[in-house]
């Protein structure tokens, strides 16, 4: 019979290779969708990573949308480092 143990901790290489993988799967798999819509996967990773952060003006609108989100993670970081939840974080931040 076959036994699922749990193992008291992560070895390191998986703690470090599990990211990574996850990075990559996601880039292989939206690749794959710009390809199916017809897009230039080149072009369209192009286009979310290095554009926004290419000009002066890029990157204070990334900061600006940027910004709401990390004040909500914030919030919600120290509220549940406080043993508290609070699950209206995303209507919230839609509200202003």
């Amino acid at each position: 019979m076959l036994r699922l143990e749990p193992r008291p901790q992560a070895s390191q290489q998986m703690a470090l290779l599990a990211p990574l993988l996850a990075i990559l799967l996601t880039l292989i798999a939206g690749a794959f969708l710009f390809s199916a819509w017809g897009a230039n996967p080149l072009t369209a990773m192009y286009t979310f990573f290095i554009e926004p952060v290419n000009s002066v003006y890029g990157f204070t609108e990334l900061l600006l949308k940027a910004t709401p989100l990390v004040l909500t993670g914030i919030g919600l970081a120290i509220c549940f480092r406080a043993n508290i939840w609070n699950i209206g974080a995303e209507g919230q931040l839609t509200a202003g």
